[in-house]
Order: C-alpha cells, then structure tokens, then sequence
C-alpha cells in the first residue's frame, strides 16, 4: 500500500480522528514531557485543515539585530568570557535498504554521481550527516520524488555548512537559525530548481541540530526521531498526517510549508541515543523491537570488551562509554530487522498493520517501503575550540 501525495487529489481529505498509538508499549507522549510546552496557531486560510499544532519547550531562537556583516564578529564580544554548558557531538552510523525491485538509475543518471550532492539517496529516501546535525527525507509522490527529497537534504546541509563558516563556534548557540528555518532555506532552494528543472515530487522531512546540550528538531510528515536514555524512550515524535498513510509533505503539488512541521526542543545528556529514520522503520518495528535491537547490540559489545580486558571491564559490566557504543551496528541490525518484515506478507503484526486495521481496511504483514535509519549517540566534544582570529 504506497502512501498518497496530494498530486491529483482534490480537495484534501479530512484527517483522521484517530492515529492509534503502537500497541505493545506504552511511552509517555512527546507532549506530555515536562520540558515540552503545546503551542497552537490557527490557519483561517485552509477551512479543511482548520487548525494545526506545533510543539517547542521554549523558543528555538530569537530575533536579533541585523549586522552590518556576517563575517565580522567582534572579538571584545563579552559573550566570550561566559561559562557556556558542556559541547556534545554525534557519534553516528548510517543504514538503508531500498525497496525492493526499485531501480535507482534514472535518465541523466544523477542517482549515479556522488559529486552532484552532499546528501545521499537511498531509494526515495535522501539523508546527510554532520557531526552537530541530521536530517533524513522520504519522497512520497509525483515523478521524481527521490530527486526531489534528496535536492531537500542537500540544501539543508548546505545551509548548514555556510552557517558554520560565517559564524564563530562560540557564537553558534546564539547564531544558529532553528531547524525550521533551515528547513525553509532548503524548500526555497528546492522549490527553484523544481521550477527550472521541471521536477514533480514532494517529500516529508525531518532535521535535528544539535546545539551544546539542546537537540532542535523540525519535524514534517511521518519521518521521525526518538531519544533513549538507559533503554527507556524520554522523546518521540509523532507522525503528522492529514488522513491514514497521507502525510504532510513538501513539494509542486502540495499546501504544506515547513512552517507546518512540528518544532521540539530536547535538553540531552552524555551518552543519549538518538534514532532519526524514515517511515520505513516505524511501520515495520514496534518501539520495543527497536530497543531490543539497541540492547542486543551492547551487550555484545560489552561482551567483546570483556573478552579483550576482563580485568578492565569486570568492575562496571553493565556500562559502556558513549565512544564506544556501536552506533553502526545497532543502525543495521534496525535496518535489517525493518527490511526483514516489510518483504515478509505473513508476518503476524506490524505497526502498519495495526493502524490500517483501525482505519478499516484490511492489510496484513509488513509495509514495503525505503528504509534509512540513522543512529547517533550524544558523545563529549574532545576538540579543543578553535583560537580567536587576529585583529584587523
């Protein structure tokens, strides 16, 4: 069952009153989170659609006043001699499965060149990684939706990269746009080359920043991310859908906008585990397969050290360190694992599954789909900051 874009739907169905949870494990909402806060704004303008809701602990950034150049910082800025919390960075690993039977190759051939893009295609899905962001994309209709979700992802890096160049790393914090507007500067970029290129698609997205001890999170359509402090879920988004398999998307045909997504701001610690993936994991795994998987994982990493240092390893068993944890593996044993059930028509339960059957319709086994899955760990920034430039 392919999910709908709204390309060659008119109008829009209405959404559905009811999105069933998984039903295996019961999580606290994101929601629900004390360090989250509900904020709702009203669209007049879309009758069917008449109200939306964004999430934010506090605001993800502030308005500031214009400089007069954005590659000047003054280097007397009393922000310098200001304790500032710990610096994290992501440890991460990457894994992806297209769907089955589908070929990437297109005409030009540009799935096939690495050069064009810094943001990599698996199937429809499209992904980047830095040390301090991710971000994933899943193309959902038209032509070319691949092009269209990975032109998203590759703008959306860029944008990062420029930021980094223009900006002082002890300004970041200050400086840096939120991933919405990131999430903007990509769409508009995209939306260009749509134009030019006679590109058809749309695409859902989500990207994460990771600002010292704050995860910023933009999240639109049914991407989504989840945090794991000690095997237990402290944060998941939920997906965002207009009706059943319909999710908000960005694209030609589509009303969405990336002031749409849903805004979250996580406060993390040393050694969290953050899971960003397209829609391909969630439908086939339920949240407590997923944290089978990571525990499995560790405990065999943790056997391989005590095989290597029992002496070193035997006072602490059960700890590992956040530069060790085996992001890789856990990524594709989850990757693995989803692909496992989506290609097995038999399987006995599925997340999709689940909420198909509440919509009414019958469907049975795992969802085929493109499968990215991105796992990073929140890990002690080593690297001594950079020295301040010389004076002019």
């Amino acid at each position: 069952m392919s999910r709908r874009s709204p390309i060659g739907l008119s109008p829009f169905p209405q959404p559905s009153p009811f999105l069933p949870l998984r039903p295996q494990l019961q999580l606290q909402r994101a929601t629900s989170s004390p360090s989250i806060q509900r904020h709702q704004r009203q669209w007049s303008s879309r009758p069917l659609l008449q109200q939306r809701h964004h999430y934010s602990a506090a605001a993800i950034s502030q308005n500031e006043k214009a400089r007069s150049n954005l590659n000047m910082i003054d280097f007397f800025d009393p922000d310098l001699a200001t304790s500032t919390p710990h610096s994290y960075t992501l440890k991460y690993g990457v894994s992806g499965h297209a769907k089955a039977g589908k070929v990437l190759a297109t005409d030009d051939d540009w799935s096939q060149d690495p050069g064009i893009y810094t943001s990599v295609q698996v199937g429809d899905d499209a992904y980047f990684v830095r040390s301090d962001s991710l971000g994933v994309s899943d193309g959902v209709g038209g032509a070319n939706p691949a092009l269209y979700s990975r032109k998203l992802m590759h703008y959306a890096q860029l944008e990062l990269d420029r930021i980094k160049s223009n900006v002082r790393p002890q300004h970041l914090p200050q400086h840096l746009p939120n991933p919405i507007e990131i999430m903007e500067s990509a769409y508009h970029l995209t939306t260009l080359d749509a134009q030019n290129e006679g590109i058809v698609g749309s695409t859902t997205a989500c990207i994460v920043v990771l600002c010292q001890d704050e995860l910023r999170v933009a999240n639109l359509g049914d991407c989504g991310i989840s945090v794991i402090r000690r095997n237990d879920y402290i944060f998941r988004s939920e997906e965002q859908q207009h009706s059943f398999n319909f999710p908000y998307q960005l694209g030609t045909a589509s009303f969405d906008s990336p002031l749409d997504a849903q805004q979250f701001t996580i406060k993390v610690e040393e050694g969290d585990i953050l899971i960003l993936a397209s829609d391909g994991l969630f439908d086939n795994l339920y949240d407590d397969e997923i944290l089978e998987e990571i525990q499995s994982c560790i405990e065999q990493e943790q056997s391989k050290q005590l095989a290597v240092a029992p002496s070193e390893s035997s006072d602490s068993p059960s700890s590992i360190s956040p530069s060790n944890l085996p992001v890789q593996a856990i990524s594709d044993a989850l990757a693995f694992r989803a692909k496992v059930v989506s290609e097995d028509p038999d399987n006995p339960t599925s997340p999709f599954q689940v909420r198909a059957m509440h919509e009414g319709l019958y469907y049975q086994g795992g969802k085929a789909d493109d499968i990215s899955v991105l796992v990073a760990v929140i890990d002690r920034d080593q690297k001594p900051g950079p020295s301040p430039p010389p004076l002019p």
